[in-house]
């Protein structure tokens, strides 16, 4: 998590921002909106190499899309070139995503700072905001 949580610290200090859509506009990423027949809620593809970001359109304008484009850029940021490996290996699978969500927390934990000058009080703030998951009812 040390290693994640600095890769953070690193990519937010760059682009002046925890916004996990303009870091990836200023990465050149192309993100697409499209319907999924409910999972996942986001998907990183490669074309040519160059990654493209699609998130379910059930998730836009809602506190989830942020988690989601935080997870998939995780995934562009943390594990560029390892789209062999990651579709066929299922241990690696389980923490390639582990990695994703991490790199999300982290990141939402900072948009939060960002957003609300102030820290969170809670998970619980996160994932209202930002639809991080677990659910709280």
């Amino acid at each position: 998590m040390k290693k994640i949580s600095n890769v953070v610290k690193t990519v937010t200090n760059r682009y002046h921002t925890a916004n996990p859509f303009t870091i990836a506009e200023k990465l050149n990423i192309q993100v697409e909106w499209c319907y999924f027949d409910r999972l996942p809620l986001g998907k990183t593809i490669y074309d040519d190499g160059q990654p493209i970001i699609m998130l379910d359109e059930a998730i836009r304008h809602t506190p989830d899309q942020y988690f989601v484009m935080g997870h998939e850029l995780g995934h562009t940021i943390l594990q560029e070139g390892l789209v062999g490996y990651y579709t066929s290996s299922i241990r690696a699978h389980g923490q390639l995503e582990t990695e994703a969500d991490e790199f999300s927390v982290a990141l939402m934990g900072l948009l939060f700072i960002e957003d609300n000058d102030r820290m969170p009080s809670s998970y619980k703030d996160l994932a209202r905001q930002y639809g991080l998951p677990y659910d709280f009812d």
